[in-house]
This record gives C-alpha cells, sequence and structure tokens, in this order.
C-alpha cells in the first residue's frame, strides 16, 4: 500500500491541462447505490442490452475489476452541446460528431497514468476506463463529487450541465478524496421527464431503454417498433431532448476537450445523403466517429423513420428507390414504411410494385402493413 499527500492536488491540476473539466477520487471499494442496478435489470429496462446483465460483481465492486486498484479517479470531458444544424437534416447527437470520445480520453488517460508514475516515484499500475468495462460511471462520478445524478439519470454539474462524458483511471494508490458528495440541484423540476416524446424516462433517475430515442436508434439491431417511430421524430442518430430542456444546460459552459470538436464534414450529414450512401461512403464519412456503432444499415434504418416523419412528398422517388434496391432488408422495411406515412397515389405506386416483387418476408409485411 502507498499513501500520499499532495499529489491528489498535482493530478488534479494535470488533469486540467489536458483537458478534463472535472475530476474526482474515489476509494475502490462497492460502488454506491450498486441495487439500483438490479431493479433496471429486473424491470427489463436494460432491452436487449444483454452485457448489461453479465460481470454484476465487477460492476459492484472496483477492486475486483482491477485486482490491486485502492482508488478510482473519476473524470469527465466536456463536448460541444451547442452545435448547429439545420432540423430538417436529421438530428446527430451532439457528443457523436466529433471523433470517438473512447479513443480520445482514453489517450488522456494514459497521459495521466504517466503523470501520477513520474509524480509518485513509483510504478503504480494503472487501467484506463471510458465506457469500455463493466463500471457504474455515473455512480462513480456522482462519488466523486463530478456532480448529482440528474432525473434524467445523466450526472449533471451546475457549470458544465450534462455535456460531459465520463471516464476512469484505476490505480494501485491510496488517495484522498477531495470533495464531498454533490448536492441535488434539480429540485423539482420535471423538465426531462416532461419533454421525452417516448415516455422512457418512468421516473425520476429511471429510464427505459426500450423505449429510448438513444437507444433504438443506436444499440438497437432490429426493426423500431411501429408504435414508436413516430415518436422519433427527426432523430438519425441518438438524441438530445432531456438535456436541451434541462435548465442548467442553459448555463452550462462550452470547454470542450481538444479532439472532440465538432467535424464539419459530419455535421452537415443529410437525411437524403445516408439514404443514398454506399458501405464505403458510410465508412469513409464517420471514420473515427461514434455513428460507426450504428452501422450503415442502422443508420439508413433511422434516416427511412426521420423521412417519414418529415412527410415531404418529394423524398417518395428515393424512398422507393431504397425499398427496391438497398441490400439491407431492415433498410428495406423502413422506406416501406415511410411511404406510407407520407402517402399519396406515387408512394401507393411504389408500395404496390414492391410488394409484388419483393421475397424478404419481414419486408412485405412493412409493406403490406404501409399499404394498410
Amino acid at each position: 500500500m502507498f499513501r500520499t499527500t499532495g499529489l491528489e492536488r498535482r493530478i488534479a491540476e494535470r488533469a486540467r491541462e489536458l483537458g478534463f473539466v472535472a475530476i474526482g477520487f474515489v476509494p475502490a471499494g462497492p460502488v454506491s447505490h450498486a441495487p439500483h442496478l438490479e431493479t433496471w435489470l429486473k424491470d427489463g429496462f436494460a432491452a436487449s442490452m444483454d452485457w448489461m446483465h453479465g460481470h454484476q460483481e465487477l460492476r459492484t465492486d472496483t477492486r475486483l475489476l482491477h485486482p490491486g486498484a485502492r482508488t478510482v479517479i473519476t473524470v469527465a470531458a466536456g463536448y460541444d452541446g451547442r452545435t448547429g444544424r439545420d432540423p430538417g437534416q436529421g438530428h446527430l447527437a451532439r457528443y457523436a460528431v466529433g471523433l470517438d470520445y473512447h479513443d480520445v480520453m482514453r489517450a488522456m488517460l494514459r497521459r495521466l497514468g504517466e503523470f501520477i508514475r513520474v509524480e509518485s516515484g513509483v510504478e503504480v499500475d494503472y487501467r484506463p476506463t471510458v465506457d469500455s468495462a463493466p463500471v457504474l460511471e455515473r455512480n462513480l462520478a456522482v462519488d466523486g463529487g463530478l456532480g448529482w445524478l440528474g432525473k434524467s439519470a445523466m450526472v449533471l454539474n451546475r457549470t458544465h450541465g450534462t455535456w460531459m462524458l465520463l471516464g476512469e483511471l484505476f490505480v494501485d494508490l491510496d488517495l484522498e478524496p477531495q470533495a464531498a458528495a454533490h448536492a441535488d440541484f434539480c429540485g423539482r423540476c420535471t423538465a426531462c421527464i416532461d419533454a421525452c416524446p417516448t415516455g422512457a424516462i418512468v421516473g425520476p433517475y429511471r429510464v427505459d431503454a426500450r423505449r429510448c430515442i438513444s437507444y433504438l436508434t443506436i444499440e438497437h439491431r432490429g426493426p423500431i417498433p411501429r408504435g414508436l417511430r413516430s415518436a422519433i421524430g427527426l432523430h438519425l442518430f441518438g438524441c438530445d431532448i432531456c438535456q436541451d430542456v434541462c435548465p442548467w444546460n442553459n448555463k452550462a459552459g462550452t470547454d470542450v476537450l481538444a479532439g472532440l470538436e465538432p467535424l464539419p464534414g459530419v455535421v452537415a450529414t443529410g437525411v437524403r445523403e445516408v439514404l443514398r450512401m454506399t458501405p464505403q461512403e458510410f465508412n469513409a464519412r464517420f471514420r473515427g466517429t461514434p455513428i460507426l456503432r450504428t452501422r450503415r444499415r442502422g443508420l439508413v434504418r433511422n434516416a427511412c423513420v426521420v423521412a417519414g416523419n418529415l412527410g415531404l412528398a418529394d423524398d417518395v422517388g428515393l424512398l422507393a428507390e431504397v425499398m427496391r434496391e438497398h441490400d439491407e432488408p431492415l433498410a428495406r422495411g423502413h422506406a416501406a414504411w415511410a411511404l406510407g406515412r407520407i402517402g399519396g397515389a406515387s408512394a401507393r405506386s411504389a408500395l404496390e410494385r414492391g410488394l409484388a416483387c419483393e421475397s424478404d418476408e419481414y419486408v412485405r409485411e412493412e409493406i403490406r402493413g404501409a399499404l394498410e
């Protein structure tokens, strides 16, 4: 065991030099509020994210994830929560329009780990994690004093709002906590709960992923439930509604970690471009960004839903082409839904022709539903 004095301040200073907007120190051990995870899982709120059911012992006790760990250094990186887009292009979650935060933050955490080795004078064993291991990141961030858990189940900070991405550095050093648990400043506000168009925030701090637009447009691999498609609105990848309506975000700063700045080519991506993208174009446009996670088939699925919700007759020809020729049944099926949503003689004619030549039963079912 190695206990140090004064090192905490120097680590915090270095973390801020690297660009992190908040840092905390949490003793390794049982994670606070971990029983809430079990309830969330039992309620089915994890949807198809089966990995959330695994490694529960690692999630609830940080000593087990990285043997020898004495402290978890929890950090937050800021990103641009005010990226402007033409709403008619489809909404891209603001965290996703820059380089992949996993890679950027992990590199920064490794630099912080090397700094700790030099400053401590010992061969510190460390492990960086950024949404890439069974870690209850929000619990650790709250325990480390980075903020409080908002009713949207996102960590809120009085200076940076929710425009933060979380990461951790496990170290085999005893480091003293520098901040007490943050007070809850949500008060009686329920703006995030009230604004959720799918009712995914079923109560304070409880999000049902089965209804969450971010889950449905990113993690979910199959068809978006028909009853939720209209509520998806213009969300092409992820959702920021609960953040946009949060009063604390109106006051939030815009400190952006170097490397997470919005990429103009990604920000400018529109629905029609996505509908026309080849696999090569998709990979080239979104290489190195979080948008790759949804894969081309998922992003085209989402674009079809957005096009249907836009309801523009000018898109009938393009959607008919997607329904006839796209290589992914998932895309063809959602294009059919969009045509039915737009309606009109041209859309109906395209659907009837599509039904006559389509062999995939899932797509045929979507076409029949659209014709009805």
